[in-house]
């Protein structure tokens, strides 16, 4: 069920203003949050390395997708990259567990409004990648 974006941003915002430790059922916040910034430079990024695209579907059953496409080399080549997992909403705090290959992640992520921002450590030591992702 599609529900709209004035409903779920309702919901979340209502639960953080009254200090709601509850957790919400997954139904509350399933859709699709595409990439609009990483650091605050909106997608696509220029560079190589660089994220071009990117989504978060969120399913009512409590499963998580995230979909992300870089720019790989000077020619423009782009490549996505999927893991897939699942999440909980307790609050404001979205808790992934993400699977890419044998890997888990479990980034910091915060769900306000219809708004998604993921923050993880840089790979090559600089500072944290802060990527946000709107509800469509």
């Amino acid at each position: 069920m599609v529900r709209s974006h004035l409903g779920l941003a309702a919901v979340i915002l209502t639960a953080v203003l009254a200090g709601c430790t509850e957790r919400f059922g997954p139904a509350d916040v399933a859709g699709k949050y595409f990439l609009e910034t990483v650091n605050g430079v909106p997608v696509p990024v220029p560079g190589i390395n660089a994220p071009v695209a990117g989504i978060i579907t969120l399913t009512a059953t409590g499963m998580a997708e995230r979909r992300i496409s870089y720019t790989i080399d000077a020619q423009g080549t782009v490549r996505e990259f999927t893991a897939t997992g699942t999440f909980q909403v307790k609050g404001s705090e979205l808790r992934l567990a993400l699977q890419e290959a044998t890997y888990l992640w479990t980034p910091s992520a915060n769900l306000v409004g219809t708004t998604i921002t993921l923050t993880y450590p840089n790979p090559a030591d600089g500072p944290d990648i802060v990527e946000r992702y709107l509800h469509r």
